[in-house]
């Protein structure tokens, strides 16, 4: 007993130590531990601090201050650790525009599970750096999306990343220079990569067809829940393996040419919360089960001409917050189930083909803020509530509304911008809308809104821009306009004020007002005007056109920046000044055409060091004298009294000019060779008393040449020939001079040529039945030479050649043809027997200062309606003589 007491007695101090010894050895190791993870948050403190060692933080939007040694890196910008170990596991430093280098301390940080770059300006990773990415094995989320690291071929080693649940590598690069998915392709990219999520590929060339990208995508990752392949340089159609991707709930694949129907699986991605379709190239009809998907929030088919569709009867339900059909082929009519779309807060329809009335149930949209139903064919009446009290921008243009502008809308208090132009609304505008808080710009123009402009109170302090031109608003101006302070624009041109006198500088203290359109308004505009320089501030733009005016307005002697200055059709008469050369600013354009000037102040400005305007416009007015010299894009003299020769050296004043008229002055002398070292494309000398002859450097060395006028002058001798150069001219008219000899071969070169008016001269020659192969001639006029022989047709009309194929004018009148007219050339004049209303009409098209498309028409020709016969629309004959009877076809002629 003794002794197993003693036994058991003993055995205690070992148990003892041997618990002991076991604490001991766990503290040990767990300090061991500690301190290793301390060396590693250490390490991972100074790898970032290496990191940091190569970016260029000049230009960024961070410097990184706190990433200072002796810190915790946990803390510094951009830096998460895990709590328990204290390891780094994210780091995000997007959108800084950090530049430099990316140092290969960075894939020390094995326990990284996020790394964002993106929105950066490093430098692309060298090759070994590359391989170097599959060291950072835990990542979950990597985004290197517009960050220039990657360049060429996307990395191998990014498929390596098996724990990978979101992966970003869009680019905006130029295509160029965009990464591609070739070695590896898409496939072999994501293949091993079955956790992901989240796919951003945006402007990376993929460049596959269709069952090589959808079935990558479907067969290797199909829990995939975000696929956004914008511009991707994919091609259609969609195969209908992405079936597969039941999970998905954002798909983008904007800016590819899918040229595609839109698959029906669609309508069955029961999780899609958005779908982007923008500019795919998509056609057919849109399957209307996808406008019924309950968590479908963001649907935009914008920009597919082709596509096809209607809109079904929407749900009580839906969650559709933006929906864009813009340019598309969209018809029918909008149901009255749009209003149960509460939760919709953009509507954009523009370019489309609807029809009928906007439901009144649009008013049911309490959470809308944008809306444009623009440039469709919808009309009736606006319903009385076109949306919430959140409502901020309303196009309604480009349609046919009628009726009046709900009053509604001036208590549209969240209301910027409201564009109702281009209908048919009457009635008169509610002043309402000049109080708005929030309004900036207000667009009423080309509608037929009647009644007088109300004064009103409490104007907005906001309004920018107002264009309510033409309307058919009739009586004074309201002088509260002019307390809207922050106007920008005014445009109240084309309607029918009354006459009573309106002083310009009612709009002359307005500090932001650039731009201001008072044309065609039948007012009375007082011309005197207090020279100050306090008035128009920031006035650039003035159009000022049929307003009465009898002189300059004297305020604009202190303008020196002007874009545009058109003081045109007016009463104004006397001098020009020479302070108004300076009043336009370089690239600016002046017209003061249509007046009584009859002198310009000399001296001129020194052409050749004065400020190059784009416009000058001087035509119908009473100026004497020498040509101004002057320079400008486009410098129109015509219709004035000028005299004397043009100067020999022109060229030196015609350096920027591609439109130079003449016209209808009394000009003398010859046309000096130097206008050959131009770069004109519109040269109207016409109606002058020009001699000599046309000099062959007018069709040879003027490449840019499009019109050359020089009819009726007194220029003689024959047309140049041997023209050796290409061909740009679309008019020629020489009528009415005293040319001789044959129509030159080198015409048959100008295949953009519409009109030749050779008539009235004294040329010798057969019928040029070779200018019928010309593909683009309309006018052809030939009428009081000495053309003989027999009318020809090209050969081989008779078996169905193209003969005279677009041509609609045809003048061979007073001259010595002989013989039958060809039946089968005349019924091959397609042009001649379409039924077509209105005229004809050949011109010069070019851009003005405010980036407007203009016209000046040169040449009209009368289209009138004819019947389907073959007869020609304008024909004559009369004074040629033929041996045989005249075609039943050319009666009525």
């Amino acid at each position: 007993m003794m002794s197993s007491h003693h036994q058991s007695g003993s055995s205690i101090p070992f148990r003892f130590f041997f618990i002991i010894l076991v604490l001991f050895s766990f503290s040990s190791f767990s300090s061991s531990a500690n301190a290793l993870l301390m060396t590693s948050h250490s390490q991972q403190c100074l790898d970032l601090l290496n990191l940091k060692k190569g970016f260029d933080l000049s230009n960024a939007l961070t410097s990184l201050s706190d990433w200072l040694a002796g810190t915790d890196c946990c803390r510094w910008e951009g830096v998460s650790c895990d709590e328990a170990s204290s390891l780094v596991v994210s780091l995000d430093l997007s959108e800084r525009y950090i530049g430099g280098n990316i140092m290969p301390s960075l894939f020390n940080l094995t326990s990284l599970q996020t790394l964002n770059l993106s929105s950066n300006w490093f430098n692309q990773l060298s090759d070994v750096l590359l391989s170097d990415l599959e060291k950072l094995a835990n990542l979950t989320h990597l985004n290197l999306s517009h960050s220039g690291l990657l360049g060429g071929q996307v990395p191998i080693s990014i498929s390596h990343l098996t724990k990978l649940i979101s992966l970003d590598l869009s680019s905006y690069m130029d295509y160029r220079y965009a990464l591609k998915l070739e070695k590896p392709d898409l496939g072999t990219l994501i293949k091993d990569l079955s956790n992901l999520k989240e796919l951003y590929l945006d402007r990376v060339n993929i460049s596959s067809s269709r069952t090589e990208w959808c079935q990558a995508v479907s067969y290797s990752v199909p829990g995939l829940q975000l696929l956004s392949l914008q511009g991707s340089l994919l091609s259609g159609p969609i195969d209908s393996s992405l079936s597969k991707l039941q999970n998905l709930s954002i798909l983008h694949l904007d800016y590819n040419d899918l040229s595609s129907q839109v698959p029906d699986f669609f309508a069955k991605f029961s999780s899609l919360t958005v779908l982007s379709l923008n500019e795919c190239g998509l056609q057919g009809v849109f399957p209307t089960g996808v406008f019924e998907l309950l968590n479908l929030m963001t649907l935009d088919l914008s920009f597919n001409e082709m596509l096809e569709g209607v809109f079904p009867e929407f749900p009580l339900n839906s969650s559709l917050e933006t929906l864009t059909i813009s340019h598309t082929n969209f018809s029918g009519s909008l149901p009255n189930s749009l209003g149960n779309l509460e939760s919709l807060i953009s509507l954009d329809l523009r370019h489309c083909n609807f029809s009928g009335s906007i439901p009144w149930s649009i008013g049911n949209l309490s959470e809308l803020v944008y809306l444009d139903l623009s440039h469709n064919h919808l009309s009736e009446h606006l319903p009385p509530m076109l949306a919430g009290s959140k409502i901020s921008t309303i196009d309604l243009s480009s349609n046919y509304f009628v009726g009046q502008i709900p009053s509604t809308l001036g208590h549209a208090h969240h209301l910027i911008s409201l564009h109702l132009e281009d209908n048919l609304l009457t009635g008169s505008i509610p002043m309402s809308l000049f109080t708005l808080p929030k309004l900036e710009k207000l667009y009423l123009v080309d509608n037929k809104l009647s009644g007088q402009l109300q004064e009103f109170t409490n104007a907005s302090s906001t309004l920018q821009y107002v264009a309510l031109w033409g309307n058919n608003l009739h009586g004074k101006l309201p002088k509260s306009l002019v307390n809207l302070f922050a106007l920008i624009s005014l445009d109240l041109s084309s309607n029918s004020f009354d006459g009573s006198m309106v002083g310009l500088e009612l709009f002359g203290h307005l500090q932001n007002l650039t731009y201001l359109d008072l044309s065609g308004i039948d007012l009375s505009i007082s011309d005197r005007i207090a020279g100050s320089s306090l008035l128009f501030p920031s006035l650039d733009t003035l159009i000022l056109q049929s307003c009465n005016l009898t002189a300059i307005p004297s305020f604009l002697k202190h303008k020196e920046n002007m874009k545009l200055l058109d003081l045109s059709n007016n009463r104004i008469h006397g001098i020009i000044p020479k302070w108004i050369w300076t009043s336009v600013s370089y690239r600016g354009s002046m017209n003061l055409s249509c007046n009584l000037f009859t002198d310009i102040e000399r001296p001129l400005p020194d052409p050749l060091t004065m400020t190059s305007i784009n416009s000058l416009d001087l035509h119908y007015n009473m100026l004497q004298g020498q040509i101004p010299l002057l320079q400008a894009q486009f410098l129109d003299y015509s219709n004035n009294y000028f005299t004397g020769s043009i100067p020999v050296n022109i060229s030196a004043y015609l350096g920027d000019t591609s439109f130079f008229s003449l016209a209808n002055n009394n000009l003398t002398g010859e046309i000096p060779t130097s206008i050959c070292d131009t770069n004109l494309r519109v040269l109207d000398l016409s109606n002058n008393s020009l001699s000599g002859s046309i000099h062959k450097c007018l069709l040879e060395s003027l490449s840019n040449l499009q019109v050359l006028n020089l009819r009726r002058n007194q220029f003689r001798g024959i047309i140049p020939r041997n023209i050796n150069l290409s061909c740009s001219l679309v008019i020629i008219n020489f009528y009415g001079n005293q040319l001789e000899g044959e129509i030159p071969k080198f015409l048959a070169k100008c295949e953009q040529l519409q009109f030749l008016d050779l008539g009235s001269n004294k040329l010798a020659d057969s019928f040029p039945y070779w200018l019928g192969n010309l593909p683009a001639l309309k006018v052809l006029v030939l009428r009081e030479n000495r053309f003989y022989g027999y009318f020809k047709c090209p050969p081989g009309a008779s078996v169905g050649n193209h003969t005279f194929e677009v041509l609609q004018i045809l003048d061979i009148s007073s001259n010595n043809f002989t013989g039958n007219l060809p039946l089968d050339c005349f019924t091959r004049m397609k042009a001649m027997m379409i039924h077509r209303e209105g005229d004809g009409t050949i011109g010069f098209s070019y851009v003005d200062v405010n980036g407007r498309p203009c016209r000046r028409i040169l040449f009209c020709y009368r289209g009138g309606a004819y019947n389907a016969s073959p007869q020609p629309q304008y024909y004559n004959p009369a004074s040629t003589y033929y041996e045989g009877p005249s075609y039943s076809s050319c009666k009525g002629v």
